[in-house]
């Protein structure tokens, strides 16, 4: 079995016809066969190196021949060189058509003489790219959703998918309110949750799956514990709420096999952590896509080990759970609210997809949110940096965090509906087209509300060093993230977003103080313009008229830290009408 990976490993990066050959392998002498031919081959581990060479000729010819092909700084995923040796001396029963051959092409024949055609005898057989779904709770909220999704992965079946899903509709919020029931009045009822489940495998006509009975049992174990205790920790919350992930890849799997065809590969449920998934200690925000934790470096190769091979072949349909991960101590944790977008482009940048797509119920992303504005666009195309501007100023489209692994890896993007997925979407690409950059100015609108601005003023700023290292030390202290910050000679003022993270504002104050006189504006409002910086003037001057019109008052304005975005802090009963003026003076109305 170990001889048998460790020729799946290495014709998974090359595809190889070897005659005698070699490869580093400890391995004993053993027969095996290759392809579906009468051809063996004995193999002797000599020195770290498997030589192979023709059953005919015996082991005794393995130990008179030499090796005629190395490689080395082999890892998980990569083979750097690899070095092909002619043997030195030739078996007496080893004429010119046994002679060794190693053949790194996407063909199988090797000719004495080189061909300027070659012949691709075995296109099967080559690597493919793997393409990601991540499918989030609505788009998978019941049995009929599941079987439109499955349908979605079906017809992508060529270009090889990985699905990743969220939990099915309000299943995290009913995991949360079950687990404060239990702690509050000592109750367990998880009536909601099992409903869900067993409603959609009756749509489906099929039984509940054993797996998923077992875990709406174990999650009835959790809560009584919970329930007896009185008390839950946040790594005991981040355990409950897995369960909604662990439960929707197997009702997605049963979703999937229960119309499968002979020809059709079967889908498997997978929990994230199966695939190395890894982070760092800590937990995720019940209400935020807050998360303390960090996906660890050793997630990629891991993922690349456990689902490349897939590459090469395509044996089953992995059902992989979004949002969840385990840490190095094999505890659950949690990536935040909306985090299976994150674990998507992990396990896309991972195994270098051809694309992540984002399944949600929208039509991509649009140009304002369209529950505010009703006039929004469509936007048929990102840049990564707008996009990770835009989610981290304000759009729900996307988890804040899942732009950059894609936007490293460069492995594209796009966000799809599955209630029309014959609609476009919004694709998210490393750089725009020209003719896509001259049709607009402003790519979107984004707005965050309940916004608290802290305003810093003292006359030790003026030409003092040292004083900016303290202001932000107490932010440190007290784990406070800043958004926009702007500074004077003698202000610094900054927000924070309380609705991604609790910050404790009075205690940072009360520091502040200390040294400087300071001011505290609640229910402020931060307007993002998503524009880049060579059309950031002319749109300035438009939207200083459109508040100079509305008589609204700018309290801060940032302005050249992104080049592709230009950022309002304003008054928050203002922010609705505000929006709305600026759409329809750069999208229409």
């Amino acid at each position: 079995a170990n001889c048998d990976f460790c020729l799946t490993r290495l014709l998974s990066h090359y595809t190889l016809v070897l005659r005698p050959f070699v490869c580093f392998v400890p391995q004993p002498l053993i027969q095996f066969s290759v392809l579906d031919g009468p051809c063996h081959f004995w193999l002797l581990w000599r020195r770290s190196v498997m030589l192979g060479v023709p059953a005919e000729l015996g082991a005794n010819a393995a130990h008179q021949s030499s090796p005629v092909m190395t490689y080395s700084n082999v890892n998980d995923n990569d083979m750097e060189t690899l070095n092909l040796e002619e043997i030195s001396e030739l078996p007496p029963m080893l004429g010119r058509e046994h002679r060794p051959v190693a053949q790194t092409s996407p063909w199988l024949h090797t000719p004495d003489t080189p061909t300027d055609t070659p012949r691709n005898l075995n296109a099967e057989n080559k690597p493919h790219q793997l393409l990601v779904m991540k499918f989030g709770g609505t788009s998978v909220g019941g049995g009929e959703q599941l079987l439109r999704c499955a349908g979605i992965v079906r017809k992508a079946l060529p270009d090889r998918p990985i699905v990743v899903v969220s939990a099915m509709g309000k299943t995290t919020n009913a995991l949360l309110n079950a687990a404060k029931t239990a702690v509050e009045t000592g109750e367990v009822d998880i009536t909601a949750i099992r409903s869900t489940h067993e409603l959609a495998m009756k749509h489906l006509g099929i039984d509940m799956p054993p797996t998923m009975v077992e875990l709406l049992n174990e999650l009835e174990r959790l809560l009584n514990g919970v329930a007896l205790l009185k008390e839950i920790s946040t790594q005991t919350r981040d355990r409950i709420v897995s369960f909604g992930e662990r439960l929707s890849v197997r009702a997605f799997a049963a979703a999937f096999n229960v119309a499968k065809n002979k020809e059709e590969a079967e889908a498997q449920a997978v929990d994230a952590w199966q695939i190395g998934m890894r982070t760092t200690s800590g937990s995720g925000s019940a209400d935020s896509a807050f998360s303390s934790v960090e996906i660890l470096e050793e997630s990629f190769s891991a993922i690349m080990h456990h689902l490349g091979p897939l590459k090469q072949n395509y044996s089953y349909v992995p059902i992989v759970t979004g949002y969840i991960a385990k840490d190095s101590k094999g505890i659950i944790t949690t990536l935040g609210r909306d985090g299976s977008d994150l674990t998507a482009t992990v396990i896309g940048a991972a195994v270098k997809a051809s694309e992540v797509q984002i399944w949600k119920d929208v039509s991509g992303v649009q140009t304002t949110d369209p529950r505010v504005i009703s006039s929004a666009k469509p936007v048929r195309v990102l840049t990564f940096e707008e996009a990770a501007e835009l989610s981290t100023f304000g759009s729900k489209v996307v988890h804040p965090a899942a732009v950059l692994p894609a936007w490293q890896a460069g492995v594209p993007m796009s966000v799809r509906n599955s209630m029309a997925p014959e609609d476009p979407g919004t694709r998210i690409v490393p750089k725009l087209s020209s003719t896509e950059t001259k049709e607009r100015r402003v790519a979107a609108i984004s707005s965050k509300s309940n916004i608290t601005m802290i305003v810093i003023k003292s006359s030790r700023m003026l030409g003092q060093h040292g004083f900016l290292a303290h202001v932000f030390s107490v932010f440190n202290k007290y784990a406070a993230s800043v958004d926009v910050i702007a500074t004077s000679e003698v202000t610094v003022s900054l927000t924070l977003d309380e609705g991604y993270k609790h910050v404790d504002v009075p205690a940072i104050e009360r520091e502040l103080q200390e040294v400087a006189k300071v001011s505290v504006l609640h229910d402020v409002a931060m307007l993002t313009l998503i524009v880049p910086k060579s059309d950031s003037v002319s749109v300035l001057r438009e939207a200083f008229t459109v508040f100079e019109e509305l008589k609204i008052q700018v309290e801060m304005v940032s302005h050249g830290a992104s080049n592709v975005n230009v950022t309002f802090v304003l008054p928050g009963d203002q922010l609705l009408t505000a929006s709305k003026k600026l759409h329809d003076v750069f999208f229409g109305p």
